[in-house]
């Protein structure tokens, strides 16, 4: 009784205490039940991609394609983390530099626009280089072709081909004034001339004068028709006398001088002294 008086007197404190200890060494249950594998996640840390250049390079080189990078210029990251069957998703975003995001925008427009091309993709090819050579030595060939040309349009002999042939054409044009009639030749006719040939009314008559002295017979009808042609060229007395005086310049410089004397001379060059002394009577009796 002893015992039980005891036991019940010490029983509120004794069953307090155990109550307490047993309060504290039982388990905190939460409302959660996945709360322990929450607990036990490791912290994650970003990692930065070693080289996004060389990666894309690669993938491309082995896949024999393309490589397109993702559309969003942040990559995501997933972290699996697990324990027995339950499963949690972490994601950590990483910024890229402003110089990669505008690669990975031009490596995304270079495989598409290359993926929209039609047709199969083959590789590099020697047929350029093929065709380089011939299509090189066309341009050589061309490049010549083109220098000689200048050159003979500017080399002094096609130069004096072409005064020739224009020498040709005006006496010509004014001989068949003549053949038309003595009132053919007026100032209209010989202005369309200079207009056609670029000469002057003084080189004009000076052209027509030699033309006539070295080609036909001398004649009153051929007086007849410089004397017309001086008419209708409107010049004065005294640019006839500078025409008249060139004239015997060029004849003297080409046959030389009249020699009077013929002594000693072989018969081609009596012959030659005697044509320079008819071409300057013609000169004198038209002077005069």
């Amino acid at each position: 009784m002893a015992f039980l008086a005891s036991s019940s007197a010490t029983s509120p404190s004794f069953t307090c205490s155990y109550a307490f200890s047993q309060f504290l060494s039982r388990p905190k249950i939460g409302s959660h039940p996945f709360l322990p594998s929450l607990l036990s996640i490791p912290h994650l840390t970003p990692r930065r991609r070693p080289n996004l250049s060389q990666s894309l390079t690669a993938a491309a080189v082995k896949s024999g394609g393309i490589a397109v990078p993702p559309k969003n210029p942040k990559e995501k990251k997933k972290e699996v983390v697990g324990k027995d069957t339950d499963e949690v998703e972490v994601e950590v975003e990483e910024e890229l530099p402003w110089i990669q995001e505008k690669a990975l925008d031009l490596v995304e427009f270079t495989g598409s626009v290359t993926q929209a091309i039609p047709g199969p993709r083959v590789g590099t090819s020697s047929l350029p280089w093929i065709l380089a050579v011939p299509l090189a030595y066309a341009g050589i060939t061309f490049v010549i072709a083109f220098v000689k040309t200048v050159k003979k349009f500017t080399s002094p002999r096609h130069k004096r081909k072409k005064l020739v042939n224009k020498n040709a054409m005006l006496c010509i044009s004014i001989d068949e004034f003549f053949q038309q009639g003595s009132d053919a030749v007026d100032q209209s006719a010989l202005k369309g001339l200079i207009q056609k040939t670029g000469f002057s009314m003084e080189e004009i008559l000076r052209k027509y004068i030699r033309y006539s002295l070295n080609e036909k017979p001398w004649s009153a009808d051929l007086v007849a028709s410089l004397i017309q042609l001086r008419k209708a060229s409107m010049l004065d007395d005294s640019q006839i006398a500078e025409i008249l005086n060139e004239i015997s310049r060029r004849i003297v410089r080409e046959k030389g001088p009249v020699v009077m004397d013929m002594s000693g001379f072989t018969e081609k060059g009596f012959k030659r002294k005697l044509a320079v002394q008819g071409l300057f009577g013609k000169v004198l009796y038209l002077s005069e």
